[in-house]
């Protein structure tokens, strides 16, 4: 009984600390914490104003070179970052993150995307 119970009490923080990073929008693809490239999938960007403890993204020429939630900006040569409306829609990657307009990569206009504040 007492071990169904501490399994119980296991699964209820894993869930919950899933829920609180952001569960599976983050990934080392894009979104991940990264302190060089060998910590993502692809490219690190290093930790700057614009984006703090580092960010995980991927090269891209247009959007769909991106993973879901995310959109292929004219940064850096094209990068992949967190797609956004507003501010709330970027504080799972942490207090210092902004949704910011940025020009889009392979096409026309402006999309909001998770950056630095």
């Amino acid at each position: 009984m007492r071990t169904a119970h501490a399994i119980g009490i296991v699964l209820v923080v894993i869930v919950g600390g899933l829920v609180a990073c952001g569960g599976d929008r983050i990934s080392r693809e894009v979104g991940a914490r990264c302190d060089r490239t060998a910590d993502c999938a692809d490219r690190c960007l290093t930790s700057s104003g614009d984006y703090p403890d580092g960010f995980c993204t991927i090269d891209c020429t247009d959007l769909r070179e991106c993973p879901d939630d995310s959109e292929c900006v004219a940064r850096e040569g094209g990068v992949c970052l967190m797609f956004c409306r507003e501010n709330a829609d970027c504080e799972f990657l942490g207090p210092s993150w902004v949704c910011r307009e940025e020009d889009l990569r392979g096409g026309t206009g402006k999309v909001g995307v998770c950056l630095g504040s």
